[in-house]
This record gives C-alpha cells, sequence and structure tokens, in this order.
C-alpha cells in the first residue's frame, strides 16, 4: 500500500553545494485535516531545529499506509495510534517507541474492563463487545479475558457496532456484562482518573449498586511515536528531548505535535506489550 505524500521540505543548495540529508516524518492526517495537518509548516520547523537538518514531512491517508512507509524505510519516524505501533512492530520488529502522550489529568492510556450485574457469575451469561478494530472494547478482551474467550468459545459473545450499542444492550438488560473501558494512570497509580464507561453509567443514571467491574486489563499506552530501528542514538535522544520539552498549555508548534493532548513521556517497548498481545491474538485468529 502506498501512502499519500505531501511534500513539504524545499531544500535548495548554494553552487557546487551537496544537499544535506533530510529526517523523513510520518504523519496521519486527523478527522477534517483531509490530505493536510494543521499547523504543519510549524511542525515541521520545531523537528528541524531540534535536529539540527531539514526536514521532510508525509502525510499518510490512514495508519497502515503509515506503517507500511516506515515498515519499507521510506520515513523515519512516525507518530502512530496503539494498534498501528503494535501492527508495524509485529510485522517487521524495526520500529522502536521514543515517547508517548499523557493527559492532563496523568491519563497514559486506557484500560479495558469487563462491567457486569452485581449476581453476575462466572462462565454464564451473555457478553457484549464493541466494533472488530476497538482495542480497549474487543482485541484486547478476546486476548486477555477469560470470561472473554469462553463467551466466544460457547456462542454467548454479542458483537456489536460500537461501544455505546454494547453499553445499550447492556442498560436494556439484553446482555448480562460488556467490554467498556476507563482512563489508566501510570501502572503505580492506585486510582484511575474519572471517566470512561462508568462515567457514562453514572450520566445514564443507572445506580452504582447495579455494576461492577469484573476484569480490568493491563493499561493500553496511547499510540507512541516511533523511529526506525536504525536510527542513531543521537539523533533518539534528541526527537526524545523536544517531544519532553512540550510544556503543558504551550501554544504554537508545541501543542500542534501535542495533537489535543497534555506532554509526553518516554516509553519503551515493554510499555506497550498489552497492546502488542491483543493485536497478535487478533491475527492468530
Amino acid at each position: 500500500m502506498t501512502a499519500t505524500a505531501v511534500s513539504l521540505a524545499a531544500l535548495s543548495c548554494g553552487p557546487g553545494a551537496l544537499a544535506q540529508e533530510a529526517f523523513r516524518i510520518g504523519l496521519v492526517a486527523l478527522p477534517g485535516e483531509d490530505a493536510s495537518v494543521e499547523g504543519l509548516a510549524g511542525i515541521k520547523a520545531a523537528y528541524s531545529a531540534a535536529l539540527g537538518m531539514p526536514v521532510e514531512v508525509m502525510v499518510a491517508r490512514d495508519y497502515a499506509a503509515l506503517a507500511e512507509a516506515q515498515i519499507a524505510g521510506r520515513i523515519d519516524y512516525a507518530a502512530y495510534s496503539a494498534p498501528a505501533f503494535a501492527a508495524a512492530s509485529l510485522r517487521c520488529g524495526c520500529v522502536v517507541p521514543v515517547a508517548a502522550p499523557v493527559d492532563a489529568d496523568g491519563s497514559v492510556g486506557l484500560r479495558s474492563v469487563l462491567i457486569v450485574r452485581p449476581g453476575f457469575e462466572e462462565g454464564s451469561g451473555r457478553l457484549a463487545v464493541g466494533p472488530a478494530d476497538s482495542l480497549a472494547t474487543r482485541l484486547a478482551p478476546l486476548a486477555a479475558s477469560d470470561e472473554a474467550r469462553a463467551a466466544a468459545a460457547s456462542g454467548r459473545l454479542v458483537e456489536t457496532a460500537s461501544a455505546a450499542e454494547a453499553e445499550a444492550l447492556f442498560l436494556s438488560g439484553k446482555v448480562d456484562g460488556f467490554f467498556g473501558w476507563t482512563p489508566a494512570r501510570a501502572e503505580n497509580a492506585t486510582e484511575p482518573p474519572p471517566g470512561g464507561t462508568p462515567a457514562r453509567l453514572a450520566a445514564s443514571g443507572l445506580d452504582p449498586s447495579a455494576w461492577r467491574i469484573a476484569w480490568r486489563s493491563d493499561t493500553l499506552r496511547y499510540g507512541p511515536h516511533a523511529v526506525r530501528s536504525d536510527i542513531a542514538p543521537g539523533r533518539v535522544e534528541k526527537l526524545a528531548g523536544l517531544l519532553e520539552s512540550v510544556a503543558p498549555g504551550e501554544a504554537g508548534p508545541g501543542r500542534q505535535i501535542m495533537r489535543g493532548h497534555d506532554r509526553f513521556a518516554a516509553v519503551s517497548p515493554a510499555d506497550y506489550r498489552a497492546v502488542l498481545d491483543a493485536v497478535a491474538a487478533l491475527g492468530a485468529r
């Protein structure tokens, strides 16, 4: 699959000079951005200043095209969703996470959760899962939840087109449980931030005594910014420094790099084990 590219670098040399190598960055346009990214000129300038070299930016039509370009070596650096990073890593082992977003409330990602009624008994009842591409409401449960796997094996798993549909089936009494999500702080945090499916159930008017969380997944980190494994360590350090230097609330290129999150934190491949396992399990089915 060939990625749609938008060249944003016009590299020029003086007479007799050699063109300097360009560092190639890949991004996916957010919904509504079409084949461009808001503030792309500022993003390019920030990376160029940090690296001390020209930068070219490719805007891919989707994450599959982005991964294809990095695996093939057409880009050096990419900003991924978590499932897309896992898929690329499983395909080639040639991508390494540098840093990942953190939200203002300290959330570093999500946890998949199984919501059931108080009298739910293990190994019984109908359980609803979200759409086929949902990491938290389908992929992670089928990879890591014994209840989800048992329900699938016995024909008790109800497939839905959206997480909202799965929730609606639970609220209407048509299923005995469903897989939702909660925000997740770092692994050593004692309490999750508010939000996610529990907040939605509260907003629906459902009494807290009418449901409980029967299972939680490991943390599913937000998608990382990742480099090819053959990028020089010194260059990776500069990239990590750029990402981690973006201050909460900072305007300009910093906010554009953040794309809705608050800051970045360093990550390693181990931080994506739960995501890798979920995507690997999907490929094995």
